[in-house]
């Protein structure tokens, strides 16, 4: 059915994506704040954390306050962040699991689909 150096080789294939949806997990993120400490290490990505900022200076009415990830929200007086480019190339690699399973799961659905409409016909 498969190889398990097909699905590497696929793996390897779809790291570029994996990138993407790395990415993508980081700017769909929010972060919740349960006190003003708090704000000061807020951090995004997932299931890593690859991106710092201290919003310390956003002083919310009531916690705990939850703030969506913005590459910059002043550009006069830009807000401290910090990249941790390793956790990202982990993030990456897991989101690579995650994608490749999709794509495999997406191709064994279809496959299973054509083999029964040929049966029926």
């Amino acid at each position: 059915m498969f190889s398990l150096g097909g699905i590497a080789r696929m793996y390897l294939y779809l790291l570029p994506l994996s990138a993407l949806a790395a990415f993508y997990f980081l700017v769909a993120d929010r972060f919740t704040g349960y006190s003003a400490d708090e704000l000061a290490r807020a951090s995004y990505g997932w299931p890593l954390n690859w991106v710092t900022q201290d919003l310390s200076r956003y002083e919310p009415i009531d916690f705990p306050v939850t703030i969506g990830f913005n590459w910059q929200r002043n550009w006069s007086d830009p807000v401290v962040t910090n990249y941790d480019w390793f956790l990202f190339a982990a993030d990456t690699l897991i989101a690579g699991v995650l994608v490749t399973g999709l794509f495999y799961s997406v191709v064994f659905f279809a496959k299973r689909i054509a083999v029964a409409r040929r049966r029926g016909a």
